[in-house]
C-alpha cells in the first residue's frame, strides 16, 4: 500500500484547560475523562508544532518542524501516532470544530480541522472514539487535475495549467472575472487524494475529468424533483463515485490546480459549472504549509463568501438519488446517441 504524506499542525492536550464544567481547572485527557458540556479555552498557541507524518499501515512521524532549540523538544523521527477520538465543540459565537486527540508516543495533542482561537471559550458537544481516523478527504488539496480545460472569457477552452494570474475565465454569475491565485500541489494517487474520474458526456462533460473528491459541482435543478430545498445545488465529485462509470483509480501521482478569484466563483471545466477555490480563514487551514503562506499574502482579508448555492450532504444521495441525477439534473441535455 502506498504511503500518504500529510502535513499538519497539532498543540500539546496540556495547553486546553477547562474554564467551566465538570473538570473544571482540568487540562485536556484522555477520551473517557471528557464531559460533554465541558467549556475549553486554548490558553497559548506557544509550543504549536507542525509535523510530517507518515499515514500507510500505521501512522507515524516523518518530521518535527519545530525548532530543536526549544523547551519542549522535537519529536522523534517514527514514532507511533494513534487518533484517540473526534471531537466536536462550538465556540462561543456559534462556530463549529472539528478536532482529533492524538497520542504521539506517550504525549497527547489536539490536532484541529478548523481554525482555531486561542481565549477563546469552546464547549464539547461531542466525542467520537468510534470514528477516530484523519479526515484527510476534508483537507483542500487542490480542485481540478492536469489537464482540464477551462473556459475562459472568449469562450476558448484552455488546460488549467496554462492559465496564468490575471487571466479572464468566464463565471455562471459575473461574467469575465481576473483570476487572482493559482495553486499546485503533486500528491500521490492513493485513498482520499485520488482523483475522482468523470467519463466524457457523464455530466455533460466534452472530456472526461480528473476532480479532487472534495471538488463541488453545480447542478440546477428543473422540475418539481428535487435533491434538496433549492433549485441549484453542489455536490462533492466523490459522492458520485460508482454511478455512471465514475471511479476513482489509485495508483502513481496526481498534479491538482487551484483557481481562486477575488470572490468565490462558478466556473466551467470542460463545460460543466464547478465551484472555484473558496478562500476563508479556514483554507488556511486545510492547505500545504507553502500554498498557505501565498495564498495568505494575496488575500490578507480572507473574506470570500460561499457560493449561495445549496451544499448537498452524502446522506441526501442514495443510490437512486445519484441516478436522478444523471437522468433528470445533467447540467446539459444528454447527446443523440
Amino acid at each position: 500500500m502506498s504511503a500518504t504524506i500529510y502535513e499538519c499542525e497539532v498543540l500539546p492536550a496540556d495547553d486546553f484547560i477547562v474554564s467551566w464544567g465538570i473538570n473544571e481547572g482540568d487540562q485536556l485527557g484522555p477520551p473517557e475523562t471528557c464531559a460533554l458540556g465541558d467549556v475549553y479555552r486554548l490558553t497559548s498557541t506557544r509550543h504549536l508544532r507542525r509535523l510530517t507524518l507518515r499515514m500507510d499501515d500505521r501512522i507515524t512521524v516523518l518530521r518535527d518542524h519545530s525548532d530543536s532549540c526549544s523547551d519542549t523538544g522535537q519529536l522523534p523521527a517514527g514514532v507511533d501516532v494513534t487518533p484517540l477520538c473526534q471531537m466536536r465543540l462550538m465556540a462561543q459565537d456559534g462556530d463549529l470544530l472539528d478536532m482529533v486527540l492524538l497520542m504521539i508516543g506517550a504525549q497527547r495533542f489536539a490536532l484541529p480541522l478548523g481554525p482555531i482561537r486561542p481565549a477563546v471559550n469552546y464547549a464539547l458537544i461531542d466525542v467520537n472514539t468510534d470514528d477516530t481516523g484523519f479526515r484527510l478527504s476534508e483537507i483542500v488539496q487542490g480542485c481540478f487535475g492536469a489537464g482540464t480545460r477551462i473556459t475562459t472569457a472568449d469562450g476558448s477552452l484552455v488546460p488549467i495549467e496554462q492559465i496564468e494570474q490575471g487571466c479572464m475565465v468566464l463565471t455562471r454569475d459575473h461574467g469575465a472575472q481576473p483570476v487572482r491565485w493559482i495553486g499546485k500541489v503533486t500528491l500521490r494517487r492513493f485513498g482520499d487524494f485520488a482523483p475522482v474520474v468523470i467519463p466524457a458526456a457523464g455530466l455533460g462533460n466534452l472530456r472526461s475529468l480528473h476532480l479532487a473528491p472534495r471538488q463541488r459541482i453545480f447542478l440546477y435543478q428543473r422540475g418539481d424533483k428535487r435533491l434538496g430545498a433549492r433549485a441549484e445545488i453542489l455536490l462533492q465529485a466523490r459522492q458520485l463515485v460508482g454511478s455512471a462509470g465514475i471511479t476513482q483509480p489509485e495508483g502513481g501521482f496526481v498534479t491538482y490546480y487551484s483557481l481562486a478569484f477575488d470572490e468565490h466563483q462558478i466556473i466551467y471545466a470542460e463545460g460543466v459549472p464547478m465551484e472555484s477555490l473558496l478562500v476563508s480563514r479556514a483554507t488556511l487551514t486545510r492547505l500545504p504549509a507553502t500554498l498557505c503562506s501565498d495564498l495568505k499574502t494575496r488575500f490578507p482579508h480572507l473574506h470570500s463568501n460561499s457560493h449561495f448555492a445549496q451544499d448537498l450532504s452524502s446522506d441526501t444521495l442514495s443510490g437512486a438519488a445519484r441516478d436522478t441525477i444523471f437522468s433528470a439534473y445533467s447540467p446539459f441535455p444528454a447527446k443523440a446517441k
